[in-house]
């Protein structure tokens, strides 16, 4: 799959060298030719071709190949990694969005199979990674997991934010996905609990204060903690002792654990998911 994408790379260059030989040949003929194949090819290019095809054969037919050459193999690399169901699902979706009917197994689908092609398209390894943590984070809202699931893949999502090369914007969105992931630790008890169907919520993360006694309830959680005279901090909440609480922060591809003492934490946020 790989030779058949250069192949079709290669195929395009050649292609955009014979466009602009017969440019060049277009506009020494006549300005509004010249135009007409800049703007409008590769229609105006097949018709100048076929007109002059005496003296100019030679571009028209180098650029006719290599265009068709480069199309034929595009739509079937295209074709071969899963883009007609993309285009398939995604007009699913925006049906259901355009007649209110879109259902959770509607996006999911549409989700998925974004996912496939890009998979297909050979990302790099921090691509790559990002990839498979959106998998398993569609897979988690799928289907329960278990705890130690749910903190392996926080503990990744943690190690994948503390790469250099990520941006800020992929990086919040991690926060997002991380935040999300430890909410539905809780959630997914009352639901193998409960197995009701019902329909999907419209909903947002939110964090939220509690109370200190109430911090037990969210041990192996994602909270934000704001010490007296400092900056509040998004950290994992490990342990609930008398003399304070107990927390993990990835920092620089580690772990630091640390602790802070009851009367010193000014306040404390625990993610919330919150419908609308």
């Amino acid at each position: 799959m790989e030779t058949l994408n250069l192949l079709a790379s290669l195929f395009g260059l050649v292609a955009l060298i014979a466009l602009i030989w017969l440019l060049v040949r277009a506009f020494k003929r006549n300005i509004l030719w010249g135009l007409a194949v800049l703007l409008l090819s590769p229609i105006t290019a097949t018709l100048y071709g076929i007109i002059y095809w005496r003296d100019d054969k030679k571009p028209f037919l180098a650029y006719i190949t290599s265009f068709t050459a480069a199309v034929g193999l595009g739509l079937y690399v295209f074709t071969a990694w899963g883009g007609w169901e993309v285009v398939r699902t995604g007009l699913a979706v925006n049906q259901g969005i355009h007649d209110k009917s879109l259902t959770q197994q509607q996006a999911m689908a549409y989700m998925n199979s974004g996912l496939d092609f890009l998979e297909n398209a050979n990302p790099g390894e921090v691509d790559a990674a990002k990839l498979d943590l959106m998998r398993r984070f569609i897979n988690q809202n799928e289907s329960n997991m278990s705890d130690a699931d749910r903190q392996k893949l926080q503990n990744e999502i943690l190690d994948l934010m503390e790469k250099e090369d990520i941006s800020a914007q992929d990086r919040e969105a991690l926060e997002q996905m991380r935040a999300q992931v430890s909410a539905s630790s809780s959630d997914s008890a009352i639901t193998r609990k409960n197995k009701v169907a019902r329909k999907p919520d419209n909903y947002r993360m939110i964090y939220l204060p509690i109370e200190l006694s109430k911090a037990s309830d969210y041990v192996g959680k994602v909270v934000k903690v704001k010490r007296k005279n400092s900056t509040e901090q998004q950290v994992l909440l490990t342990r609930v002792s008398s003399a304070g609480l107990h927390f993990e922060r990835r920092k620089y591809g580690g772990t630091f654990a640390f602790s802070y003492r009851n009367q010193d934490i000014e306040e404390l946020k625990v993610p919330i998911q919150e419908a609308y």
